[in-house]
């Protein structure tokens, strides 16, 4: 499960990083954001052309009639994505990326779990496999697909969020008529190098709290 993330990279260089046509709504981006959780506004990129878009974390589906569905689907599972009712048609026809410098997951026993920033060991951004959505009442929303995890991230956790590589963004994003069933074989855990983690503050246990401390290292930098 991919539950919170940090974006806080320069908005050119993201614009730059993603090869994305600059427009107007790079300016407007919410940005930095270092606790970003379901429900709030984030960019995501879509195609035609490669572009940012602001939507909504937690994907309604164009049928539905209550925006609530959107706190239950913030993740779709990449094994079930052509059957789901709430994602088959996004899977079909709106695939995004999610820009994230980090994400955050938690490890430890119940009641003294530790929040940990996973990121890029390039420092590049990430960039998530999602779907979008536009309800024509609710809006434009995502969700961040997950899949089974590399070996690195199953020592705390049976899922991850699936990272595309640059390589495969044209043919995430590209607009077609083929079933997309095989894109799902993009959607693998990611390679044992390409990811690296320490350990944060509990402060980003609170979606209230929101700044650069969120993501500094809680022991001196202390890999886990």
């Amino acid at each position: 499960m991919c539950a919170r993330y940090n974006l806080h990279s320069n908005q050119q260089a993201l614009a730059e990083f993603f090869e994305t046509t600059p427009t107007e709504t790079l300016a407007t981006l919410p940005l930095p954001n270092f606790n970003v959780a379901p429900t709030q506004e984030a960019p995501v990129v879509v195609n035609g052309p490669r572009r940012f878009e602001v939507m909504r974390w937690g994907l309604v589906p164009f049928w539905a009639k209550d925006p609530r569905i959107g706190r239950r689907t913030i993740n779709a599972r990449a094994e079930t994505l052509a059957d789901r009712p709430a994602f088959r048609a996004a899977f079909r026809a709106r695939r995004c990326l999610v820009p994230a410098d980090g994400f955050y997951e938690w490890t430890g026993p119940r009641g003294n779990r530790r929040p940990l920033n996973v990121h890029r060991a390039d420092g590049n951004p990430l960039a998530l496999a999602g779907l979008w959505e536009a309800h024509a009442e609710f809006g434009p929303t995502f969700t961040i697909i997950t899949t089974a995890p590399s070996a690195y991230m199953a020592a705390f956790h049976h899922r991850m969020p699936a990272i595309l590589e640059p390589r495969d963004w044209d043919a995430w994003l590209a607009a077609d008529d083929e079933d997309p069933a095989w894109r799902t074989g993009l959607l693998r855990p990611a390679a044992e190098h390409v990811l690296t983690r320490y350990r944060v503050s509990p402060a980003v246990n609170s979606v209230a709290n929101n700044g650069p401390e969120l993501i500094h290292p809680a022991n001196a930098g202390r890999l886990l």
